[in-house]
Order: C-alpha cells, then structure tokens, then sequence
C-alpha cells in the first residue's frame, strides 16, 4: 500500500513540474505598457525590438494627463501621414479610451488627444479603410456587442454606425474583408477563438461551421491580419508565462469550404529583458505593407517590481485547454 501511495506521489509531482514548466505557477507582476514601431523590407523573420523607436507612457504625462498605460496600437497612412490608434488609459478614469498619434515620417510622433470614449472601456482599436471610408473596431465587450464606427472627419469623429455581433463578450476581434473572404476572429471568456464569416462587412456575421481554430493559452488574437502569398498570418497572444507575455504567428488557409491553421513562429515577440519598457511581455503587433516596404507597431510592457504572484486555477486550465487543443490537431 505505502509503495503504491509513493507512486502516485512521485507521478502528482511529476505532473506538476511538467505543467510548471509549460505555464508556471508563479509569475512576475507587470506594470505599464508602452509602444514602439520600425520598418522592414519583407516580412520579418524577427523584429529587432532594441533597434527600433519607443514611444513610452512617460511620454504622454503632460498636462497633468497622468497616463498609465497605452497598448494595443494599430496604424493606418493616409496621404502623408502615419496615424497610430492605441488603448489609452488614465490615472482614476476607469474606462480606457481611444488616443491618438500623428507622425509623418513614421518615427516621431506627436499625441493628439482622444479620438473616442465611452462610457465603457474601450481598447484594440483596429482601424481599417473599406470603399474609401474610415472604420474602427475596438474591443467593446464590456458593451456585450461587437460594434462598429465610422469616422464622419478622419481621424477623428468617430460615431457607431452597426452592430455586427450581438450579445457576446469577445475580446480582441480583428477582422479581414475581401471580395471572397470576410471574417471575424476573436476570443471568449473561456480562452477559446471564435471565427465568424459573412458575405461583406454590413451582412449577416454567423459563426464559422468550424468556430473555434485555437484554444488554450494561444487562442486570443493580438493584431490584424497579413494578407501573404499562401494565406492569412495571424498574430495571437502567447499567455503561456502570463497575460501579455508575448505574440507567436498563426497562418490560417482557407478554401471554399474549411480552413487549415498552423503556427508557424513561436514567441515571434517576447519580453525583452534588457529593455525596461518591455522586460515583462508584449502582446500586439500591426504589419501593412506601406510605400512598397512594411511598417508595423507593436506594445510591450515592464515589470512593476520583483514580486510573482501564485497562479493555480489560469494554468490548471490553460493546460487543459491546451491538451484539448493538441487532441484536435492529432
């Protein structure tokens, strides 16, 4: 009996050090988040983080602003001018808002202000042009509806214009539109990705037959789609080490009936640890192809001290989800 309890023992332990290796228990506590940007000339095989520009959140405390964080930044050129739109949160205003900032070289920028707020938290505001007007997708789960503006004077006057999904809370959706794709990828509550398609941006969004491509501890998208040669790149979150640890790549083919999804880079970006704005993580990223060269942005933030934190319920189930995820792709 007492050889039998030892080995059961020494397996519990076993497993607990195998699922502390893939998502530990205890993590590093992160504090503010900041931005930084670059070119390249093809899609990079890595980005060179300690190379290109930062724009910090120091940068925005100006005028008693008393900024805490900015994140999830995605981009647009219009004419001569690079516009990045960010989650922007301030000391003792609970919901974040929609800020903006103006460069026209792609390396200085200049802080514009707020675009758009709510009376619920807002972030992830992807921007796209679609029929030559000006849309926006934030993240407005908080609202309980995926919802749609329009900017009436770009960039700014930003106004809902459709719901396109009702009553989900779903975080980070990016969207892709084409003559013969439209789709919507976000994440639920329960760490898995739903996929919605429709025949154009104001139809009728349905989920896809086959909704849930990822799940698990890689499941929440973190940036907009890349339109490449042999299919579309997704970047998606990497919270194997906790929230905003870092981005791996995604590549989904999809053909009239299905789609097929494998990842082909993981940890594409991570914590930097030699570079204080982002020594705890990073968790978006923007790539356009611009001017016959590509521009991207991305976020990362710094650890707020040395302290960890005991995290057992989040990795429990992020192994779970991960192991049902393996199960799929057998």
């Amino acid at each position: 009996m007492r050889k039998k309890v030892f080995i059961v023992l020494v397996l519990f332990v076993c497993l607990i050090l195998y699922l502390n290796t893939r998502i530990p228990f205890y993590r590093n506590v992160s504090g503010p988040w900041s931005l930084g940007y670059g070119f390249s000339k093809e899609y990079p095989d890595s980005i060179s983080v300690s190379k290109n520009k930062i724009y910090s959140y120091e940068n925005l405390n100006i005028d008693n602003d008393s900024t805490q964080f900015m994140a999830d930044p995605f981009f647009v050129k219009e004419k001569d001018t690079f516009y990045i739109f960010f989650e922007h949160k301030i000391k003792n205003i609970h919901p974040a808002k929609i800020g903006l900032l103006t460069s026209k070289d792609g390396y200085n920028y200049n802080y514009k202000g707020t675009v758009l707020k709510e009376k619920f938290h807002l972030s992830y505001p992807q921007v796209f042009k679609y029929k030559n007007e000006y849309y926006m997708i934030p993240e407005t789960q908080a609202a309980e509806n995926v919802l749609l503006y329009k900017a009436e004077k770009f960039p700014y006057n930003w106004k809902i214009c459709d719901t396109l999904i009702s009553n989900i809370k779903l975080k980070d959706p990016s969207i892709f539109l084409s003559d013969t794709l439209n789709i919507i990828a976000g994440s639920d509550a329960n760490l898995t990705m739903q996929l919605y398609t429709s025949n154009s941006l104001f139809g009728d969004w349905k989920l896809h037959k086959n909704p849930n491509p990822l799940m698990g501890s890689e499941s929440r998208p973190g940036g907009r789609f890349y339109n490449a040669k042999d299919g579309l790149i997704l970047p998606v979150q990497n919270s194997s080490h906790g929230y905003g640890y870092g981005i791996s790549l995604y590549k989904f083919k999809f053909n009239k009936s299905n789609y097929e999804v494998e990842k082909i880079k993981n940890l594409f970006l991570k914590r930097q640890k030699n570079i204080p704005e982002f020594n705890a993580g990073m968790h978006q990223l923007d790539i356009q192809d611009i001017d016959g060269q590509l521009y991207y942005v991305y976020d990362g933030n710094r650890l707020k001290n040395n302290d960890t934190q005991l995290y057992i319920k989040a990795v429990l189930k992020m192994n779970f989800l991960d192991f049902k995820q393996w199960l799929k792709n057998l």
